[in-house]
């Protein structure tokens, strides 16, 4: 066998071995502080590729998805000769999905292995409370599972 033959085997093998090797990681829970228990209605705070497969996934697991945050213009008298102003909003909860990409690509396929980090935050406090974090791939892959189930997983068994 001519060595281009066998240095062509071993990079197909290696390649091989390493797609088997690779797999998700576990979702890392870090709770800033309490979620006060109660309707699992969730908006969206930042922009993203991955809403869609997001709010699939957070629907699964009893979660409500509005896609955008929603504010209503309330007026409140606090005296004969003063009101106040402010806004409100639709839903007590925001997620935001950060991803930092690997450098990695999934095998056979156009999906690449992410950093990703959810985190859930309290909209009327302005306070993080929750942050998720996974390695895992945007999209089917030949052995790593996309990250999207198991963040709203973690995320429904963590409220």
């Amino acid at each position: 066998m001519n060595t281009f033959k066998l240095h062509l085997i071993c990079i197909v093998v290696l390649f091989l071995f390493g797609c088997v090797m690779m797999s998700s990681t576990p979702v890392t829970v870090n709770s800033l502080t309490n979620i006060e228990k109660g309707k699992k209605e969730v908006t969206f705070l930042n922009q993203t590729l991955y809403i869609a497969d997001l709010s699939i996934a957070l629907a699964e697991n009893g979660f409500v998805v509005k896609p955008m945050p929603t504010q209503m213009q309330i007026t409140e008298i606090q005296s004969s000769t003063r009101t106040a102003n402010y806004k409100e909003a639709s839903t007590r909860w925001g997620i935001s999905l950060q991803t930092q990409d690997s450098g990695m690509k999934c095998a056979f396929t156009d999906f690449d292995i992410h950093h990703f980090t959810l985190m859930l935050t309290d909209i009327a406090t302005n306070q993080v409370v929750l942050v998720l974090k996974q390695q895992g791939s945007d999209g089917p892959c030949t052995t790593v599972e996309p990250v999207f189930g198991t963040l709203a997983k973690a995320l429904a068994d963590n409220w």
